[in-house]
């Protein structure tokens, strides 16, 4: 290429970027606010409520996310469990919502649109894709470059386009069924506040836009949206359009959040989305960057409802058993920075900077978690309402076998893995729920059994290492 082109190019790069920083919010705005038909929480009913309550939690970590949660579906999906009446049912059935960031994202939405269907062609449509070859080439493309030069596209952007026509078929939240499948909570983070953005009904009354109209792709790019490589998703806060305590969970839920410094936190992020002149717009990234988790919404939601003492007061047939499940894709990769003397290059910098960030918050978000169980259990005792708690934490890091474990640890943050690698991780997902002596102890009680399990490409028993060595191209044979 001469250097007149060269030139060419970078102007062109240059009205590119210019172009790309003033593309248009996608959100509507509404005037109505509590409706009974909007994506609310306190309004989602799940069939069968009653027997338990199980709430599963995915984790960021692009496709070894959501392939390691896919895994998870797959196996609370064969397990058959006692209800009240008598009667069997899946245990999949039983879930009343799910909670996920970034990468766990794309499992969890997609299982709340289409149900079972994800179990026939998630895989195909989603997990054994190239998507991240594919969006590298849709950025050299032309077509890309012209469109961004008139009309403002970006990476983000075409990502969206890319993600609602491939994967997610157009629908919006107004597709999420309100009853029969979980509640679906996709996070993202503010990237000015720092603070937890929800794509709930209940959130977007603060800013009075309507929840229904809004892109599901668009929504789980913004959770995966990961800060520089994809610019923020862009809302526009109709804070002046509507009243937003016509929500009758509104005072409710300032009152009770308004307790505690880290709750206090939450209110005042709240209030500053109700000054839209302040605060015109909500620029949203990766949710991983406020809990890579999606613990701290589950916690949230409950300090919102008043508490356990509120849940029950809301709902007189609580069960006797919660089981909280986290599918945590965290991986503690081997890294070379201390056997050299040399200074590590800004990409290791920032990587292991990042990586050290979240780990610890995860760790403290976990223990956060279990404090509160413990609290959430003696409260529940006193109000002559004992209860059962269950925390099946699913991670890397239980696994016993060091090659194996180093292989999982291996796996890149990508939204690209070949097909062994998916492979292998749906089957652990499957194995490390199985093996979870958590798991395992709540089924016992409730004589729950796995009564079919669907064909698989990593036939291996958990305690097994030789055949996992096989399977991920590590051992003879």
């Amino acid at each position: 290429m001469n250097v007149p082109k060269i030139l060419a190019l970078t102007i062109a790069l240059l009205f590119v970027q210019g172009c790309a920083s003033v593309y248009k919010p996608r959100n509507s705005s509404t005037s109505i606010v509590g409706k009974d038909t909007g994506y609310y929480r306190y309004a989602h009913q799940v069939e069968a409520l009653g027997n338990y309550s199980i709430t599963l939690s995915f984790s960021g970590g692009g496709t070894r996310a959501s392939a390691l949660a896919y895994g998870v579906l797959k196996e609370l999906r064969d397990i058959q469990i006692d209800t009240k009446d008598g009667s069997r049912v899946r245990l999949l059935d039983e879930v009343d919502s799910i909670s996920s960031v970034s990468g766990g994202s794309f499992t969890s939405a997609y299982y709340g649109l289409f149900g079972d269907e994800i179990f026939e062609d998630f895989e195909s449509r989603f997990l054994r894709q190239s998507i991240q070859g594919t969006l590298i080439r849709k950025l050299f493309n032309p077509i890309y470059w012209w469109r961004s030069l008139f009309t403002g596209l970006d990476r983000t952007e075409m990502a969206v386009e890319y993600y609602d026509r491939a994967i997610f078929r157009g629908k919006t939240f107004a597709d999420m069924p309100r009853s029969g499948r979980p509640f679906i909570e996709i996070n993202a983070t503010d990237l000015n506040a720092g603070s937890r953005f929800s794509f709930n009904q209940a959130t977007f009354d603060v800013i009075c836009s309507d929840l229904d109209s809004f892109s599901v792709a668009r929504a789980v790019t913004a959770s995966s949206a990961v800060p520089v490589a994809f610019p923020p998703i862009v809302l526009k806060n109709y804070a002046e359009d509507c009243d937003v305590s016509q929500n009758p969970m509104w005072d409710t839920a300032l009152h009770n959040m308004g307790k505690g410094d880290r709750s206090k936190s939450v209110v005042d992020y709240v209030h500053s989305l109700r000054d839209a002149q302040a605060h015109p717009y909500v620029h949203l990234v990766d949710g991983g960057i406020s809990d890579n988790l999606g613990l701290r919404t589950i916690l949230g939601r409950v300090e919102a409802l008043g508490g356990v003492a509120g849940t029950i007061k809301r709902n007189p047939d609580f069960p006797d058993d919660v089981v909280l499940i986290l599918v945590n894709a965290e991986v503690k990769p081997k890294r070379s920075l201390d056997q050299t003397a040399a200074k590590p290059s800004i990409g290791s910098t920032i990587d292991a900077m990042s990586s050290a960030q979240i780990g610890l918050y995860n760790l403290d978000t976990i223990a956060l978690i279990k404090d509160k169980i413990k609290e959430f259990e003696t409260q529940l005792e006193a109000l002559g309402h004992p209860t059962r708690f269950h925390f099946v934490e699913l991670s890397f890091q239980s696994i016993t076998e060091p090659n194996v474990k180093d292989f999982f640890n291996s796996l890149p943050t990508s939204l690209e893995l070949n097909d062994t690698e998916v492979s292998t991780l749906i089957e652990a997902g499957r194995q490390l729920l199985r093996e979870n002596p958590d798991f395992q102890a709540f089924l016992k009680a409730h004589n729950g059994t796995l009564e079919q399990q669907g064909p698989s490409e990593v036939n291996c028993a958990p305690l097994d290492a030789a055949c996992w060595l096989r399977a991920i191209g590590k051992g003879d044979g």
